[in-house]
């Protein structure tokens, strides 16, 4: 058992590794039961999705354990002495492949997704960790759309990086709607939010929309101030 108490880095692994050792701990259970079957009465797709889940897993594991335990391990500003991190990954990128990976799941909902984003914003957190953060969030509102809906993203640099993507009911007004002052988190997207705070960023999550904010890259940052 993990101490959880106010540790980020406790919390995290809590949050991620409880279930996926639960997922591995069943999925080995159930192979072993099919290893006494003979091979002709064995279901052959049966033991391939055992076989995908428990790669996932772990999967999954690997990344929790070499990439988000050593963010939290870092403190929310990504670096010991409170500074951005070095380098910068490009958020615009991170959104497009989020959004084509969303519109082929919302192809099944007739929910369509259209994404308004500068050239470039560049933000201080691993690309890998923006990739995980930035795709969970689009995937769960694509998801979350009733059917025939419309998902509005918007992608801005100044004040600071910012995602803003909401759901448009079919017939609804595309006017901007006023956000709930406190809007209740679903559960699954703890985990999303907790690793936003460790990047230095907020996720602000309601039923039906969601604003993420990360902090920019000090290259960003120097290029704003040149002349």
């Amino acid at each position: 058992m993990f101490s959880t108490g106010d540790d980020p880095a406790a919390r995290l692994r809590h949050e991620l590794h409880t279930p996926l050792t639960s997922i591995l701990a069943c999925t080995r259970l159930l192979r072993d039961d099919l290893a006494g079957v003979p091979a002709a009465e064995a279901l052959s797709e049966g033991a391939a999705c055992l076989d995908a889940i428990d790669r996932n897993a772990v999967r999954l594991q690997r990344y929790v354990d070499s990439v988000v335990l050593p963010l939290a391990a870092t403190g929310p500003a990504g670096a010991e002495d409170g500074s951005l991190r070095p380098g910068a990954t490009d958020l615009v990128g991170v959104l497009r492949d989020a959004v084509d990976l969303a519109r082929r799941v919302a192809v099944a909902g007739a929910v369509s997704i259209h994404a308004d984003a500068p050239a470039t914003v560049l933000v201080a957190v691993d690309d890998l960790v923006c990739r995980h953060l930035v795709g969970q969030l689009v995937l769960w509102l694509a998801t979350a759309a009733p059917g025939r809906a419309h998902i509005e993203i918007a992608l801005r640099a100044d004040p600071v990086p910012a995602i803003d993507a909401r759901i448009v009911a079919h017939g609804e007004l595309t006017a901007p709607q006023p956000r709930p002052s406190n809007p209740q988190r679903p559960a699954d997207l703890r985990v999303a939010s907790a690793v936003a705070n460790l990047c230095g960023g907020e996720v602000r999550i309601d039923e039906t929309s969601f604003r993420l904010t990360l902090p920019a890259s000090a290259l960003a940052t120097a290029g704003r101030r040149t002349p």
